[in-house]
């Protein structure tokens, strides 16, 4: 009896024959450099060969794993050390792909095939089998990082730039240890208290209010110590409906060792003081 699985498995294959469009199982994928990401395929069992390929790419393969062992000898050596399935069991048909420290060059359409096993040696000719997962990987560098550090009461800026084809813009400012509350969101061409963290209220602004060339930075008013954190500056982006983190600012609150130095000299001249007043009082009513 045909297992429910193995029967859309089977239909899949049926569909990617029969569709040069390709009509199997097909995802986008967008990481950032540096990520370890995980490029998904199944089979209705383990008993197979798996071959991992890139589309542009003329000579080697991604991954192959026959025999219940990689095959590292045609593999393309920008893939070397950085690839391997995410279960070597490959339970349940899980045959995934992890791909380690991603680069830009990474970028590209990754194709899942799968062979019977008794496949002697790699063929060209076997590219020709029609994938069961398609994954259009992009690439894309990480948000620009910066330290600023400031001192209590001063008014600073943390920068950003969006991209200025990013057209009506919904930006927000947010600090992760704030919840659900935000530094800051303009959208619609103005901004939104609704959620604004107390802490920030009537503080913070953008410091080009018009966007006028992408100009999202925020002006901070009168830091505190407890300013200091991790700020994301965030764009909402319509077309995947999810935001995007532009520019992430480390921000570090504190005094400068010379006023902190001077400010417990005082208080330590205050405390004796204290100490010789209530001495003078202790002595006084002795003397009486």
């Amino acid at each position: 009896m045909f297992n429910i699985f193995y029967i859309g498995f089977l239909l899949q294959i049926l569909l990617c024959v029969t569709f040069s469009s390709g009509s199997c199982d097909q995802k986008i994928i967008t990481a950032e450099s540096g990520q370890n990401i995980t490029l998904t395929c199944r089979a209705p069992n383990n008993n197979y060969v798996v071959e991992w390929s890139r589309a542009d790419l003329n000579e080697g393969y991604v991954f192959l794993y026959r025999d219940d062992q990689f095959d590292p000898e045609d593999q393309h050596p920008s893939f070397k050390n950085r690839v391997d399935l995410q279960d070597r069991q490959m339970k349940d048909g899980d045959m995934s792909l992890i791909l380690k420290d991603v680069t830009i060059n990474d970028t590209g359409k990754y194709e899942c095939r799968v062979f019977k096993r008794g496949t002697k040696r790699r063929n060209r000719a076997l590219l020709k089998t029609d994938p069961i997962s398609i994954i259009n990987l992009k690439i894309v560098d990480p948000p620009e990082q910066k330290n600023i550090t400031a001192e209590p009461r001063k008014k600073i800026i943390l920068p950003c730039l969006v991209p200025n084809n990013n057209k009506n813009r919904v930006i927000q400012w947010r600090r992760a240890d704030l919840g659900d509350e935000y530094v800051f969101l303009h959208r619609d061409g103005h901004f939104e208290p609704f959620k604004q963290h107390p802490s920030f209220r009537k503080r913070a602004d953008l410091l080009e209010k018009e966007m006028k060339d992408g100009e999202v930075s925020l002006i901070l008013k009168h830091v505190m110590i407890n300013d200091t954190g991790k700020y994301e500056c965030c764009v909402f982006m319509k077309e995947t409906h999810s935001w995007k983190t532009i520019s992430i600012i480390y921000l570090s609150v504190y005094l400068p060792v010379e006023r902190r130095d001077r400010l417990v000299s005082v208080l330590i001249v205050l405390i004796v003081l204290i100490v010789l007043i209530v001495l003078i009082a202790v002595i006084a009513v002795i003397v009486c």
